[in-house]
């Protein structure tokens, strides 16, 4: 195993006893970005001079005594996500050559706390299908799954502290799973999406990747607050990153849904989840089994797909699908979205709100709801289907089942590492808490983390 990559919390620590600096933890991330990074297939493009440029400025911030929140802390941005002056493709060819004239709300608000974007990393397509050409640093036979797996691979590979993403379907905790990083989507209109390339208006989020839910609450911290410009934003209470993340679980009421996230499991998978309850348990929570009975008539990962099919192929109205611009999995899904009726389209819209409402019952019994953020660990790459309780299942049937549910009910949920299976790859816990709490969730995955050492351990590098 190599020695993991540095978290948010220990770059701080560096620059203040004076062992670290700015300049050299910039151009320390600039390199192996450029190396290892585009080894996995995580480093779309390089931010070299104005990485370099701001680091110079942290550096003498924190000589003159005077540092903001995350000064000097490089991180990773998908390429979904603009910065002005930088390529940003989208993830695809029909972008080649598009340098955008501003910069994403949420970079410029963790630029404003300190931060330093160093790399633009890969995506698939405006977010959208299936993706292969990122490798998992736990396994470069396998995916690192999901749109935000470039930022979670070179989160996972210690390329960068931290990474953005955006997460429609579970596209930050997939992956952040499967690679064995935290990842968070928090709530629906918690942080703006102004300058963030559109996949599903009423289900994307942008989400953050990290090391540690300490790190994380941090971040989101600094990212998050209302953005007038932009008309999803939701003006309420700022987060804010406190002490009450060290608190104890005493009291706290965790449910575990028992039909459908754990109906489709890996074995490995389910032994971990239940270790993981016990853990939580052990530290004063109240671990009970809750039903959430809409799931035995609907199939909420099949309402993310005809919502997401019909306001992509809004977004993309004009696309020209026909010459060649587009690959073939987004050419799909815009042709699938054309093909939508009206009907079935507000009749997902109406089962949206159904969902909402009975996902909100569940949280008048219980606080937080904890179930396996994927089905399955990471599959190698170039299968379609994998074994689940003796028979064959299709992969794209089961990678965002236990996900989609929570960007549906607008819901805050964190992945957390919560174990490893038979061959070494990680194993995510999915930790949900009503709208608005996300200190709850992150406090639970805190807790988890000071008694666990899964989020210690790092992939070997196989390249």
């Amino acid at each position: 195993m190599i020695e993991r990559g540095p978290d948010v919390a220990m770059v701080l620590a560096n620059y203040r006893n004076g062992s670290r600096d700015p300049e050299g933890v910039v151009a320390n991330a600039l390199v192996a970005l450029d190396a290892r990074g585009r080894e996995l297939g995580a480093t779309a493009w390089l931010l070299d001079d104005s990485a370099r440029a701001a680091a110079e400025d942290s550096a003498r911030r924190w000589r003159q005594g005077v540092p903001r929140p995350l000064e000097g802390v490089p991180f990773g941005v998908k390429d979904n996500i603009q910065i002005a002056g930088a390529p940003t493709q989208f993830g695809s060819p029909h972008y080649s050559g598009f340098i955008p004239s501003t910069t994403a709300q949420v970079v410029e608000a963790l630029c404003r706390a300190g931060a330093i974007p160093v790399a633009k990393l890969s995506t698939y397509e405006f977010a959208c299908g299936p993706i292969t050409e990122v490798l998992n640093p736990w396994g470069t036979d396998r995916i690192a799954g999901g749109s935000s797996s470039g930022p979670c691979a070179a989160v996972a590979a210690g390329l960068v502290p931290f990474a953005v993403g955006t997460d429609t379907g579970g596209s930050v905790r997939v992956p952040a799973a499967w690679c064995g990083v935290v990842g968070i989507k928090p709530t629906f209109g918690r942080v703006s999406r102004r300058g963030v390339a559109p996949l599903s208006w009423t289900l994307d989020h942008v989400g953050f990747i990290a090391r540690t839910a300490h790190d994380t609450a941090a971040i989101l911290a600094a990212a998050g607050g209302w953005d007038e410009l932009d008309s999803y934003s939701v003006d309420g209470a700022p987060f804010v990153a406190d002490s009450s993340i060290e608190r104890s679980l005493s009291g706290l009421r965790v449910g575990v849904i028992d039909n459908w996230f754990l109906d489709d499991c890996q074995e490995d998978v389910l032994r971990a989840f239940d270790i993981a309850m016990d853990v939580i348990g052990a530290d004063g929570a109240e671990v009970a089994r809750v039903g959430l009975s809409i799931l035995g008539g609907l199939n909420p990962d099949a309402i993310k797909h005809t919502i997401v099919e019909a306001e992509t192929a809004s977004f993309h109205e004009s696309a020209e699908l026909d010459v060649g611009n587009y690959g073939r999995v987004f050419e799909s899904v815009v042709r699938a979205g054309r093909r939508q009726s009206t009907v079935d389209y507000l009749h997902a819209m109406r089962l949206c709100a159904v969902v909402r409402a009975e996902v909100a019952k569940v949280f008048d019994r219980v606080d937080v709801i904890a179930v396996p953020t994927s089905c399955v660990v990471a599959p190698p790459n170039g299968i379609d289907e994998m074994p689940i309780a003796g028979r064959s299942r299709d992969i794209g049937d089961l990678v965002a089942r236990n996900t989609s549910i929570f960007n549906i009910a607008g819901c805050p949920a964190v992945t957390v590492p919560c174990g490893f299976d038979h061959d070494g790859m990680p194993i995510g816990l999915q930790i949900v808490t009503p709208p608005w709490r996300e200190g709850l969730g992150l406090q639970v995955a805190h807790r988890f983390q000071q008694s666990t050492e899964h989020h210690l351990v790092a992939p070997a590098q196989s390249l």
